[in-house]
Protein backbone atom coordinates (compact mmCIF):
# COMPACT_ATOMS: atom_id res chain seq x y z
CA UNK A 1 0.00 0.00 0.00
CA UNK A 2 1.99 3.16 -1.36
CA UNK A 3 -0.02 5.97 1.20
CA UNK A 4 2.55 8.32 -0.22
CA UNK A 5 2.01 7.84 -3.91
CA UNK A 6 -2.00 7.96 -3.50
CA UNK A 7 -2.29 10.78 -1.15
CA UNK A 8 0.70 13.11 -2.07
CA UNK A 9 1.05 15.56 -5.77
CA UNK A 10 -1.79 17.61 -6.80
CA UNK A 11 -5.31 17.58 -5.36
CA UNK A 12 -7.34 17.02 -8.87
CA UNK A 13 -4.39 13.74 -9.08
CA UNK A 14 -4.73 12.24 -5.46
CA UNK A 15 -6.56 9.01 -4.63
CA UNK A 16 -6.37 9.96 -1.46
CA UNK A 17 -6.44 7.13 1.52
CA UNK A 18 -7.68 3.78 0.75
CA UNK A 19 -10.83 2.27 2.17
CA UNK A 20 -8.99 -0.02 4.33
CA UNK A 21 -7.71 3.21 6.28
CA UNK A 22 -10.96 3.56 7.62
CA UNK A 23 -12.06 0.16 8.01
CA UNK A 24 -8.49 -2.47 8.37
CA UNK A 25 -7.48 -3.28 11.90
CA UNK A 26 -3.58 -3.83 10.94
CA UNK A 27 -4.08 -0.11 9.72
CA UNK A 28 -4.88 0.67 13.24
CA UNK A 29 -1.96 -0.96 14.33
CA UNK A 30 0.04 1.10 11.46
CA UNK A 31 -1.26 4.38 12.85
CA UNK A 32 -0.90 3.02 16.69
CA UNK A 33 3.00 2.71 15.94
CA UNK A 34 4.13 5.33 13.22
CA UNK A 35 1.58 7.71 13.51
CA UNK A 36 0.60 8.65 17.16
CA UNK A 37 3.51 6.85 18.68
CA UNK A 38 5.90 9.23 16.72
CA UNK A 39 4.23 12.59 17.45
CA UNK A 40 2.86 14.94 19.74
CA UNK A 41 -0.72 14.78 20.50
CA UNK A 42 -3.44 15.32 22.72
CA UNK A 43 -4.56 12.89 25.91
CA UNK A 44 -6.32 14.99 28.62
CA UNK A 45 -6.98 18.27 29.82
CA UNK A 46 -5.32 19.95 33.35
CA UNK A 47 -8.65 20.06 35.05
CA UNK A 48 -8.62 16.32 35.40
CA UNK A 49 -6.27 16.86 37.88
CA UNK A 50 -7.31 20.13 39.41
CA UNK A 51 -5.10 19.77 42.27
CA UNK A 52 -2.37 18.03 44.17
CA UNK A 53 -2.69 14.81 44.45
CA UNK A 54 -5.25 13.90 42.19
CA UNK A 55 -4.73 11.10 39.41
CA UNK A 56 -6.29 10.48 36.17
CA UNK A 57 -6.30 7.35 33.67
CA UNK A 58 -6.12 8.24 30.03
CA UNK A 59 -5.36 6.27 27.34
CA UNK A 60 -3.24 7.20 24.60
CA UNK A 61 -4.37 6.60 20.93
CA UNK A 62 -1.16 4.50 20.46
CA UNK A 63 -1.94 1.92 22.75
CA UNK A 64 -0.87 2.46 25.75
CA UNK A 65 -2.19 3.08 29.39
CA UNK A 66 -1.31 6.42 30.60
CA UNK A 67 -2.20 8.60 33.58
CA UNK A 68 -1.53 12.01 34.35
CA UNK A 69 -0.93 13.63 38.11
CA UNK A 70 -0.58 16.25 40.00
CA UNK A 71 2.58 16.48 42.20
CA UNK A 72 3.60 17.70 45.31
CA UNK A 73 5.03 20.99 43.46
CA UNK A 74 2.04 21.63 41.72
CA UNK A 75 3.10 20.15 38.66
CA UNK A 76 1.12 17.99 36.11
CA UNK A 77 2.95 14.78 35.04
CA UNK A 78 2.48 11.85 32.54
CA UNK A 79 3.71 7.98 33.40
CA UNK A 80 3.10 4.76 31.86
CA UNK A 81 0.24 2.96 33.92
CA UNK A 82 1.93 0.18 35.08
CA UNK A 83 4.10 -0.86 38.00
CA UNK A 84 7.63 -1.70 37.50
CA UNK A 85 6.98 -5.13 39.41
CA UNK A 86 5.24 -7.01 36.75
CA UNK A 87 3.21 -4.90 35.09
CA UNK A 88 0.06 -4.67 36.81
CA UNK A 89 -2.28 -2.01 35.73
CA UNK A 90 -1.71 1.08 38.49
CA UNK A 91 -4.99 3.16 38.06
CA UNK A 92 -8.48 2.35 36.82
CA UNK A 93 -10.40 5.22 37.77
CA UNK A 94 -9.20 9.09 38.58
CA UNK A 95 -8.74 9.23 42.07
CA UNK A 96 -8.41 13.34 44.50
CA UNK A 97 -5.72 13.23 47.36
CA UNK A 98 -2.98 10.91 46.94
CA UNK A 99 -0.20 11.30 48.25
CA UNK A 100 1.38 8.16 46.82
CA UNK A 101 0.34 5.50 44.15
CA UNK A 102 0.22 1.93 45.02
CA UNK A 103 -0.15 -0.62 42.99
CA UNK A 104 -2.90 -3.16 43.80
CA UNK A 105 -1.11 -6.60 43.24
CA UNK A 106 1.92 -6.25 45.31
CA UNK A 107 1.66 -3.19 47.05
CA UNK A 108 4.61 -1.30 45.10
CA UNK A 109 4.16 2.24 46.35
CA UNK A 110 5.80 5.46 44.23
CA UNK A 111 5.59 9.15 44.88
CA UNK A 112 3.20 11.08 42.58
CA UNK A 113 6.91 12.26 40.99
CA UNK A 114 7.25 8.72 39.75
CA UNK A 115 10.24 7.75 42.41
CA UNK A 116 9.61 4.09 43.94
CA UNK A 117 8.90 4.68 47.50
CA UNK A 118 8.76 1.63 49.12
CA UNK A 119 8.90 -2.34 48.40
CA UNK A 120 7.18 -4.46 51.01
CA UNK A 121 8.88 -7.37 52.59
CA UNK A 122 11.60 -6.97 49.88
CA UNK A 123 14.21 -8.88 51.77
CA UNK A 124 11.31 -11.32 53.21
CA UNK A 125 8.80 -11.36 55.59
CA UNK A 126 8.55 -7.73 57.32
CA UNK A 127 11.56 -6.80 55.98
CA UNK A 128 10.26 -3.89 53.83
CA UNK A 129 12.75 -1.48 51.46
CA UNK A 130 12.31 2.20 52.19
CA UNK A 131 13.13 4.46 49.49
CA UNK A 132 14.72 1.19 47.97
CA UNK A 133 17.82 2.63 45.09
CA UNK A 134 18.43 0.58 42.08
CA UNK A 135 14.62 0.20 41.32
CA UNK A 136 13.66 2.43 38.60
CA UNK A 137 10.31 4.58 39.43
CA UNK A 138 7.51 4.84 37.15
CA UNK A 139 8.38 5.27 33.23
CA UNK A 140 7.84 9.08 32.44
CA UNK A 141 6.08 9.99 29.61
CA UNK A 142 7.44 13.66 27.99
CA UNK A 143 4.46 15.75 28.17
CA UNK A 144 3.62 19.53 27.74
CA UNK A 145 1.14 21.54 28.72
CA UNK A 146 -0.91 24.21 25.63
CA UNK A 147 -3.98 26.48 26.61
CA UNK A 148 -4.95 23.78 29.83
CA UNK A 149 -4.47 20.36 27.37
CA UNK A 150 -2.10 17.98 28.10
CA UNK A 151 0.00 16.60 24.89
CA UNK A 152 2.19 13.84 24.84
CA UNK A 153 5.46 12.72 22.79
CA UNK A 154 5.77 8.67 23.58
CA UNK A 155 8.79 8.18 21.55
CA UNK A 156 10.78 11.20 23.28
CA UNK A 157 11.99 11.99 19.75
CA UNK A 158 8.99 14.28 17.99
CA UNK A 159 11.09 17.30 18.03
CA UNK A 160 10.42 20.23 20.16
CA UNK A 161 6.90 21.13 21.50
CA UNK A 162 7.53 24.59 20.78
CA UNK A 163 8.00 24.36 17.24
CA UNK A 164 5.04 21.69 16.89
CA UNK A 165 2.55 24.36 19.07
CA UNK A 166 3.99 27.25 17.03
CA UNK A 167 1.73 27.63 14.08
CA UNK A 168 -1.52 27.39 16.62
CA UNK A 169 0.15 29.58 19.21
CA UNK A 170 1.14 32.26 16.24
CA UNK A 171 -2.19 32.21 14.72
CA UNK A 172 -4.52 32.63 17.39
CA UNK A 173 -1.60 34.79 19.47
CA UNK A 174 -4.36 37.79 19.98
CA UNK A 175 -6.25 35.39 22.35
CA UNK A 176 -5.57 35.59 25.93
CA UNK A 177 -5.44 32.06 26.08
CA UNK A 178 -4.33 31.88 29.99
CA UNK A 179 -7.55 33.16 30.99
CA UNK A 180 -9.31 30.51 29.79
CA UNK A 181 -11.59 28.55 32.76
CA UNK A 182 -13.28 25.03 32.38
CA UNK A 183 -16.68 25.03 32.35
CA UNK A 184 -18.84 22.48 30.50
CA UNK A 185 -18.16 19.07 29.33
CA UNK A 186 -19.59 16.45 27.23
CA UNK A 187 -19.01 13.33 25.00
CA UNK A 188 -19.93 11.08 22.22
CA UNK A 189 -19.71 7.84 20.98
CA UNK A 190 -18.98 7.88 16.96
CA UNK A 191 -19.99 4.74 15.55
CA UNK A 192 -16.74 5.72 12.46
CA UNK A 193 -13.42 6.18 11.81
CA UNK A 194 -11.47 8.80 14.11
CA UNK A 195 -9.96 10.54 10.99
CA UNK A 196 -13.69 10.37 9.31
CA UNK A 197 -14.41 12.31 12.39
CA UNK A 198 -11.54 14.80 12.03
CA UNK A 199 -12.60 15.03 7.93
CA UNK A 200 -15.78 15.87 8.93
CA UNK A 201 -14.96 18.71 11.47
CA UNK A 202 -12.72 20.28 8.75
CA UNK A 203 -15.18 20.34 6.28
CA UNK A 204 -17.62 23.16 5.39
CA UNK A 205 -18.86 21.77 1.97
CA UNK A 206 -21.14 19.87 3.74
CA UNK A 207 -22.80 22.48 5.87
CA UNK A 208 -25.66 23.67 4.11
CA UNK A 209 -26.63 20.39 3.33
CA UNK A 210 -26.08 18.32 6.63
CA UNK A 211 -26.85 21.52 9.10
CA UNK A 212 -29.52 23.74 7.84
CA UNK A 213 -29.97 25.66 11.01
CA UNK A 214 -26.54 26.03 12.00
CA UNK A 215 -26.01 27.28 7.96
CA UNK A 216 -28.30 30.13 8.95
CA UNK A 217 -26.09 32.06 11.34
CA UNK A 218 -22.69 29.94 9.71
CA UNK A 219 -23.33 30.69 6.35
CA UNK A 220 -20.68 28.16 3.91
CA UNK A 221 -20.26 31.50 2.05
CA UNK A 222 -18.41 33.81 4.71
CA UNK A 223 -15.71 30.88 5.26
CA UNK A 224 -12.33 31.11 4.27
CA UNK A 225 -9.58 27.99 4.32
CA UNK A 226 -7.23 27.74 7.39
CA UNK A 227 -3.68 26.13 6.46
CA UNK A 228 -0.72 26.96 8.97
CA UNK A 229 2.02 24.58 9.00
CA UNK A 230 1.93 20.87 8.71
CA UNK A 231 -0.37 20.90 11.86
CA UNK A 232 -3.25 23.40 11.83
CA UNK A 233 -5.74 22.17 9.06
CA UNK A 234 -9.91 24.06 8.98
CA UNK A 235 -11.40 27.26 8.50
CA UNK A 236 -12.72 30.52 10.13
CA UNK A 237 -16.14 32.32 9.46
CA UNK A 238 -15.39 36.52 9.50
CA UNK A 239 -19.44 36.74 10.23
CA UNK A 240 -20.02 34.57 12.96
CA UNK A 241 -23.47 35.98 14.85
CA UNK A 242 -25.69 33.51 16.16
CA UNK A 243 -29.01 34.09 17.20
CA UNK A 244 -29.94 32.58 20.87
CA UNK A 245 -29.76 34.72 24.17
CA UNK A 246 -26.17 33.79 25.01
CA UNK A 247 -24.95 36.31 22.57
CA UNK A 248 -22.98 38.86 24.03
CA UNK A 249 -23.95 37.44 27.95
CA UNK A 250 -20.45 36.47 28.26
CA UNK A 251 -17.21 37.74 29.15
CA UNK A 252 -14.94 38.41 25.67
CA UNK A 253 -11.04 37.92 25.23
CA UNK A 254 -9.79 41.47 25.90
CA UNK A 255 -8.21 43.58 23.08
CA UNK A 256 -9.58 42.03 19.88
CA UNK A 257 -10.71 43.98 16.86
CA UNK A 258 -14.20 44.52 15.89
CA UNK A 259 -13.77 42.29 13.12
CA UNK A 260 -12.38 39.46 15.56
CA UNK A 261 -15.43 40.16 17.72
CA UNK A 262 -17.12 38.36 15.05
CA UNK A 263 -14.74 35.60 13.95
CA UNK A 264 -15.02 32.60 14.62
CA UNK A 265 -12.33 29.82 13.64
CA UNK A 266 -12.16 25.78 13.64
CA UNK A 267 -9.36 23.98 13.10
CA UNK A 268 -7.37 20.45 13.60
CA UNK A 269 -4.15 20.58 15.50
CA UNK A 270 -2.87 17.42 14.00
CA UNK A 271 -3.42 14.46 14.20
CA UNK A 272 -6.42 14.40 16.89
CA UNK A 273 -7.55 17.47 18.11
CA UNK A 274 -10.18 19.54 17.10
CA UNK A 275 -10.54 23.24 18.48
CA UNK A 276 -12.84 26.07 17.75
CA UNK A 277 -12.51 29.70 18.95
CA UNK A 278 -15.33 32.46 19.84
CA UNK A 279 -15.14 35.93 21.42
CA UNK A 280 -16.07 34.15 24.40
CA UNK A 281 -14.82 30.86 24.66
CA UNK A 282 -12.84 27.67 23.31
CA UNK A 283 -14.26 24.42 22.66
CA UNK A 284 -12.03 21.69 22.39
CA UNK A 285 -12.95 17.86 21.01
CA UNK A 286 -10.18 15.43 21.95
CA UNK A 287 -11.04 12.51 19.77
CA UNK A 288 -9.92 9.08 20.90
CA UNK A 289 -9.79 5.99 18.48
CA UNK A 290 -11.51 3.08 19.80
CA UNK A 291 -11.06 0.60 16.47
CA UNK A 292 -11.28 0.89 13.01
CA UNK A 293 -14.47 1.60 12.55
CA UNK A 294 -15.56 3.78 15.95
CA UNK A 295 -13.93 6.78 18.28
CA UNK A 296 -15.13 8.69 20.96
CA UNK A 297 -15.47 12.38 21.28
CA UNK A 298 -14.62 14.71 24.68
CA UNK A 299 -15.51 17.61 24.72
CA UNK A 300 -14.51 20.17 27.07
CA UNK A 301 -15.85 23.86 26.74
CA UNK A 302 -13.47 26.98 27.95
CA UNK A 303 -14.57 30.71 28.93
CA UNK A 304 -12.74 33.89 29.33
CA UNK A 305 -12.18 34.77 33.16
CA UNK A 306 -12.68 34.25 36.57
CA UNK A 307 -16.19 36.28 36.25
CA UNK A 308 -17.07 33.88 34.04
CA UNK A 309 -17.68 31.55 36.39
CA UNK A 310 -20.04 33.65 38.28
CA UNK A 311 -23.45 31.32 38.97
CA UNK A 312 -25.84 34.09 37.69
CA UNK A 313 -24.01 33.53 34.46
CA UNK A 314 -24.53 29.92 34.33
CA UNK A 315 -27.84 29.76 32.07
CA UNK A 316 -25.80 31.58 29.56
CA UNK A 317 -23.06 29.11 30.00
CA UNK A 318 -25.33 26.34 29.28
CA UNK A 319 -26.90 28.18 26.47
CA UNK A 320 -23.41 28.57 24.66
CA UNK A 321 -22.47 25.01 25.19
CA UNK A 322 -25.79 23.94 23.97
CA UNK A 323 -24.90 24.95 20.38
CA UNK A 324 -22.98 22.01 19.81
CA UNK A 325 -24.84 18.92 20.38
CA UNK A 326 -27.94 20.20 18.30
CA UNK A 327 -25.56 20.02 15.17
CA UNK A 328 -23.07 17.63 16.16
CA UNK A 329 -25.29 14.92 16.46
CA UNK A 330 -26.09 15.43 12.71
CA UNK A 331 -22.35 14.73 12.13
CA UNK A 332 -22.08 11.75 13.82
CA UNK A 333 -25.30 10.97 12.00
CA UNK A 334 -23.32 11.11 8.73
CA UNK A 335 -19.75 9.84 10.16
CA UNK A 336 -21.92 6.64 10.93
CA UNK A 337 -23.44 6.42 7.43
CA UNK A 338 -19.98 6.91 5.82
CA UNK A 339 -18.29 4.08 8.02
CA UNK A 340 -21.23 1.49 6.93
CA UNK A 341 -20.37 2.95 3.03
CA UNK A 342 -16.72 2.52 3.78
CA UNK A 343 -17.53 -1.41 5.02
CA UNK A 344 -20.03 -2.11 3.00
CA UNK A 345 -19.41 -0.85 -0.74
CA UNK A 346 -16.49 -1.13 -3.20
CA UNK A 347 -15.35 2.42 -2.49
CA UNK A 348 -12.09 2.78 -3.17
CA UNK A 349 -10.39 6.19 -3.79
CA UNK A 350 -11.73 9.69 -3.74
CA UNK A 351 -12.05 12.52 -6.30
CA UNK A 352 -11.57 15.27 -4.42
CA UNK A 353 -12.98 18.63 -5.16
CA UNK A 354 -9.91 21.09 -5.78
CA UNK A 355 -11.85 24.37 -4.27
CA UNK A 356 -13.27 22.63 -1.29
CA UNK A 357 -11.56 19.54 -0.57
CA UNK A 358 -8.05 20.94 0.17
CA UNK A 359 -7.92 20.72 4.18
CA UNK A 360 -9.21 17.02 3.85
CA UNK A 361 -6.97 16.45 0.90
CA UNK A 362 -4.02 17.69 3.38
CA UNK A 363 -4.85 15.97 6.34
CA UNK A 364 -4.88 12.30 4.19
CA UNK A 365 -1.07 13.94 3.39
CA UNK A 366 0.13 13.69 6.59
CA UNK A 367 -1.61 10.37 7.71
CA UNK A 368 -0.49 8.79 4.48
CA UNK A 369 3.16 10.21 5.30
CA UNK A 370 3.31 9.30 8.74
CA UNK A 371 2.28 5.82 8.36
CA UNK A 372 3.99 5.28 5.38
CA UNK A 373 7.52 6.15 7.14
Amino acid sequence: MDLVERTDGPIHEARGLPRAAYTAQDFVALEQRQLFGRSWHAVGFAHDVQNVGDVYPVASPAGYALVLLRDKTDCVRVFHNYCRHRGMRLVDKPMTGRKNIVCPYHAWCYHLDGRISRIPHRDGFEKHAEEPTGVPGLRAVRSEIWAGIVFVDLSGEAGEFSDYIAPMAKRWAHYDLSLLRHGVSMSFGVPGNWKLAIENFIDIYHVPYVHPSLNKYNDMVDHYFIEEGNVVLGQGNGAFVPVDEGVGKLPRFPNLTMSQHSTSEAVCLFPNLLLTIFNDNLRAILVEPTGPASCHERVEIFFVGDESQALELEPYRTIVADRFPRFNLEDVAVVTKLQKSFTTSAFERAHFNSFFDGNVHHFQQLVGRACAD
